[in-house]
């Protein structure tokens, strides 16, 4: 009876411990829908409109961010691009970019979590092919340098 009752409690324990690990929002971990959605992926060419850093994760460095007009339809896009210490090249406002990501919506807004970026004749590589960061463990385990050159 005892060890059925341990093995109850352990097995609830684990649940509880694994909902903790995927929830949302959590200190640190993502927003609620702010992920890499291979479904959702697009390419959008555009003109960057504005370039800044912001906060959005909880006790992580500020993400460069991109607002990105779309050349065919004029929508705009917010594009998350990486950790600003992963990323060495400096945009400027009017200059063109190719991003391939994945969509989210967010307060009404057209967002991208940018995977590759194409702009001033280069290409970034800021996730592998499933999505993920090419700058996960911190700024010690990026190797070579790169920070997000690519092609």
């Amino acid at each position: 009876m005892n060890t059925r009752l341990i093995g109850v409690a352990v097995l609830s324990l684990a649940a509880l411990g694994a909902g903790f690990g995927q929830t949302p929002g959590g200190p640190g971990g993502p927003q609620p829908g702010h992920f890499y959605n291979l479904d959702t992926e697009r390419q959008v060419e555009g003109v960057i409109q504005e370039v800044m850093f912001e906060p959005l994760y909880e006790n992580r460095a500020p993400f460069l961010v991109v607002v990105l007009e779309e050349n065919k339809t004029g929508v705009i896009y917010r594009v998350e691009v990486s950790p600003a210490w992963f990323f060495n090249y400096d945009f400027h406002k009017g200059e063109p970019a190719k991003v391939t990501g994945s969509f989210y919506s967010k307060d009404a807004s057209s967002c991208l979590i940018a995977r590759k970026l194409q702009a001033g004749g280069e290409t970034f590589l800021l996730r592998d092919s499933r999505g993920f960061p090419n700058w996960r463990g911190g700024p010690a385990t990026v190797k070579g340098g790169r920070r997000g050159r690519g092609i």
